[in-house]
């Protein structure tokens, strides 16, 4: 029995690996979903009501909830989710617990049911539906006292009861002053336990525990990002949702009709959520008629046009074994784009791959990566080769992957070299941070989103930014993107190995918002950005090597 012990507690080690829930593999295989801002604020030009708005303003001339979904399909989503009461209080159904509700609007005559019309709609194309529902309530007089937690319950009651299926409620963490300039102490575990009660196959998201928020609002994940995370000082399945607009708001404004995301800049965000394991949630508003607006309808058109035909010029694919996949061809194939895909109802388990290309007899590698999970999409700079492999070089379990490479049509900031940078998601650490905020750590430099930036104290002139490429890599060339121009001299310096003294690529004086150099290729593995002087505290959106 004593020889016994070990073995059974490794089998229960290996038993524990996190793997997601039926409802969170279908969740994530869906990887495109889409939010539905509508509400008061539609018509009074607002991204946050007040909670004194006339119920009269809600007036939809042409609801077509039907429209919406066809142009959802059209664009590849497969879930849908309305915010059947934001922050305002108004709620899209006629609620029993409040008159500040469609039913005291002039739309259909006080009889209207948005929630009902959207679910309706949503079941007749197969589409799946959740609701989001503002725990925040700036309308409600009993906000700030426990009898609001009542109330809230109630109508969580109504929308889980009475529309059939959900597949999702979706919370955010808004908490600001209610009528009575009092805050809520929401009670989450009630939330929860109710949701499980009346809708146990729903997910419950981002401020649940089923469905985590990536973190900012750009649709953008981290490279390498992950569906497993500690969970009270224990590995649990908690995937990442990437939610972002489709127009710089998230209600509708006309004065926003020519500011729709571009198709290259909605394609950066698919490669960068979709891409990189994660799901998108992109929010479409209607218009005050209760139509996706003509620009709209004509983006998602566009865009599902654009993500079949990335996997429409597919060249071989394969299945790893003994940890390796390896495609071969006839004759030189052109390759652009490499899409991985693991098994993850058996749980996230490579842990460390590369792609390499062969050239001859040389092999040559041409990208890298950490997890894989429900999809990796691999970007690459175009190469002709008669054979391209994926090899696992660490992973905690047999690994069950797939591999497709396609000749795809750059687009976007695929089409120019940033998407090539060796930085993106490498560990990196800063000698100085602002405030001692991870917010602008100095990771934020490194992770391929313009939308973060690693920021210095006010007092701060010199710093270091260093950068472990975790592999010797070839680098020639350099980018910086400042916040603003304040660097004034700084240096590029790498080493191969963490004990030999550091030497310098390049020297620079000033850099600015797009610096981009080259320099004669030296190779490293360890890299640093020494900043030796500034006009004030440096803050970088970007350093990028290639």
């Amino acid at each position: 029995m004593k020889h016994c012990i070990p073995l059974l507690l490794l089998a229960c080690s290996i038993m524990a690996a996190p793997t997601p829930t039926p409802e969170q593999l279908a969740w994530q295989k869906m990887e495109l979903t889409m939010f539905c801002h509508f509400g008061v604020n539609t018509f009074t030009d607002r991204e946050w009501g007040k909670g004194n708005e006339d119920e009269k303003i809600f007036n939809p001339t042409d609801l077509d909830c039907n429209q919406w979904v066809q142009a959802a399909k059209t664009g590849g989503f497969k879930l849908m989710i309305l915010t059947a009461k934001h922050h305002d209080g108004f709620c899209l159904w006629p609620s029993a617990y409040t008159q500040h509700s469609v039913k005291s609007s002039p739309w259909k005559g006080g009889k209207g049911d948005v929630v009902q019309e959207f679910i309706t709609a949503c079941r007749k194309e197969n589409i799946k539906t959740g609701l989001y529902l503002s725990p925040w309530d700036r309308h409600e007089k009993s906000y700030g006292t426990d009898a609001y937690n009542d109330y809230f319950c109630n109508q969580l009651t109504e929308l889980l009861s009475n529309y059939g299926q959900i597949d999702e409620v979706w919370f955010d963490g808004a908490c600001g002053e209610g009528p009575n300039g009092k805050k809520q102490v929401y009670d989450w575990d009630r939330y929860f336990a109710l949701i499980r009660k009346l809708q146990p196959k729903a997910l419950i998201a981002i401020s649940g525990p089923d469905i985590r928020w990536v973190g900012n609002e750009s649709g953008f994940a981290r490279v390498g990002e992950s569906s497993v995370r500690t969970r009270g000082g224990k590995p649990v399945w908690y995937p990442a949702e990437c939610d972002v607009s489709i127009r710089p708001g998230w209600f509708y404004h006309a004065a926003q009709d020519d500011k729709v995301k571009s198709i290259e800049h909605l394609m950066d965000i698919y490669f960068k959520s979709v891409g990189r394991n994660s799901v998108l949630l992109l929010n479409v508003p209607p218009d005050r008629r209760g139509r996706f607006a003509a620009p709209d309808v004509q983006r998602l058109k566009k865009f599902g046009k654009t993500v079949r035909g990335l996997y429409s010029n597919v060249i071989a694919k394969g299945t790893v074994k003994e940890n390796s996949c390896l495609l071969e061809f006839d004759n030189q194939k052109s390759i652009t784009l490499v899409n991985l895909q693991e098994d993850i109802a058996q749980g996230e388990r490579v842990k460390i791959y590369r792609i390499d290309v062969r050239n001859g007899r040389e092999w040559k590698t041409v990208a890298r990566g950490t997890v894989i999970g429900q999809r990796n999409l691999l970007r690459i700079e175009e190469v002709k080769t008669d054979a391209i492999r994926l090899v696992i070089e660490k992973s905690s379990a047999d690994p069950r992957v797939t591999m497709s490479v396609f000749n795809a049509t750059p687009i976007g900031p695929w089409a120019n070299m940033s998407s090539f940078a060796l930085t993106p998601g490498k560990p990196a650490k800063a000698s100085d941070v602002h405030g001692n905020n991870t917010q602008y750590g100095g990771d934020k430099a490194v992770d391929g989103d313009r939308n973060t930036r690693w920021a210095t104290s006010d007092a701060t002139r010199a710093c270091i930014l260093n950068v472990d490429l975790l592999h010797e890599e070839n680098i020639s060339r350099v980018a910086i993107s400042e916040l603003e121009p304040r660097i004034t001299k700084f240096q590029i310096e790498y080493r191969t190995d963490d004990t030999q003294p550091w030497q310098v690529a390049f020297a620079g004086t000033k850099a600015g918002k797009e610096f981009k150099a080259k320099f004669t290729p030296v190779k490293a593995r360890y890299v640093r950005l020494n900043i030796l002087d500034a006009s004030f505290a440096p803050s970088i959106w970007e350093f990028e090597l290639f």
